[in-house]
């Protein structure tokens, strides 16, 4: 039960500070109205949050394990958000699962060294964001990917951990300089969670670890009041997106495989930049109420990971980030990737 707790917390803590946001400051819940969505209770997407949050929970603690035939067609289908690159390297990934080999387990040390390599030669080439904003949205999806590769690295390599805090240092650096927040803190959760299992002689000290990213995002934001405003306004897109999609879903399945799904949310609601829209976005935006199917599968993942402790590292990291920004088919496609590896190897405690 050690997932469901910890991302329990993280869900009901976001959830309360989105009401707060939209109900307790009126200067706050203001500046959430700015943007030109109209006034709600929020009542709708409060229910349905919890409503898709109790499916989840209860995929969890079915202790279904999910075949790695379900895994292996699942991951195939994910790929195709991204044709016909992704899907031609899918195929490479079934085969060396075919073949019994775990990239993830053998080069490690390759997946920290890359997610240096991502974001630094992309400031080289084409620039950094942090000083040419009109950057930011161009380099997205390889800061994600790099973001996603230091997880793995940071959860399958057998590295001390003085190495991993200094990596962590300097992927803060690199993608603060990518002005990503949600990326700082992805790296941040793998990093604590590693410190969490492997040494439990430091988990005293993991809530003073926290002020550092804690005033990371902080400053990226522009202050507390910036990040509370962004929690609210994200959730206010989700009970939006509750409202249109129900009772059968709007996109049918377009935003899971959109190539820029937050795009694609913000476009339906006139607007050219992109929006995030919580955890529980995208099955019900997709899907309406069948949406509590995909729940259910994502509780299911959480149970699955936790054969070993890499794999948890790495499927609880990614959906703690997708919190805020919500869940989409890359994010998916790790996930799928690593519970399949994960299937082919003994059982681990």
């Amino acid at each position: 039960m050690r997932g469901l707790k910890i991302f329990s917390l993280a869900f009901f803590s976001y959830l309360a500070l989105s009401l707060y946001a939209n109900y307790f400051d009126g200067e706050l819940a203001e500046v959430i109205y700015s943007r030109g969505l109209e006034p709600s209770m929020l009542l709708l997407g409060t229910v349905y949050a919890v409503a898709f949050f109790s499916v989840f929970a209860l995929g969890y603690v079915s202790r279904i394990k999910l075949s790695p035939a379900f895994l292996a067609v699942l991951f195939l289908v994910l790929s195709f958000h991204d044709f016909p690159v992704v899907p031609t390297l899918a195929v490479l990934v079934l085969i060396a699962y075919r073949l019994r080999i775990n990239p993830f387990r053998l080069f490690p040390h390759i997946s920290l060294l890359v997610a240096l390599l991502i974001p630094l030669s992309l400031y080289i080439v084409i620039g950094v964001p942090f000083f040419e904003r009109a950057l930011r949205y161009e380099l997205v999806g390889p800061l994600v990917l790099a973001a996603i590769l230091a997880v793995i690295g940071m959860a399958y390599s057998k590295v001390s951990l003085r190495w991993k805090t200094f990596l962590v240092a300097v992927y803060s650096i690199l993608f603060f300089l990518g002005t990503f927040r949600s990326l700082v803190l992805l790296v941040y959760l793998a990093y604590f969670l590693v410190v969490y299992l492997d040494y439990p002689e430091l988990r005293r000290w993991l809530a003073a670890l926290s002020t550092v990213p804690l005033f990371l995002i902080l400053g990226m934001s522009g202050g507390l009041n910036a990040v509370l405003v962004r929690i609210g306004f994200t959730f206010l897109v989700f009970h939006n997106l509750v409202r249109l999609s129900l009772p059968w879903g709007f996109f049918h399945g377009a935003l899971l495989f959109s190539d820029n799904p937050r795009h694609l949310v913000a476009s339906m609601f006139g607007a050219s930049t992109n929006y995030t829209y919580f955890f529980f976005g995208q099955p019900i935006a997709d899907f309406g109420i069948l949406g509590i199917l995909e729940a259910f599968l994502l509780g299911t993942f959480l149970y699955n990971s936790e054969r070993s402790k890499e794999s948890f590292v790495v499927v609880l990291s990614l959906m703690l980030y997708s919190l805020d920004p919500g869940v989409d088919a890359f994010v998916m496609l790790f996930i799928a990737g690593t519970l399949l590896f994960l299937a082919s190897e003994p059982d681990v405690t």
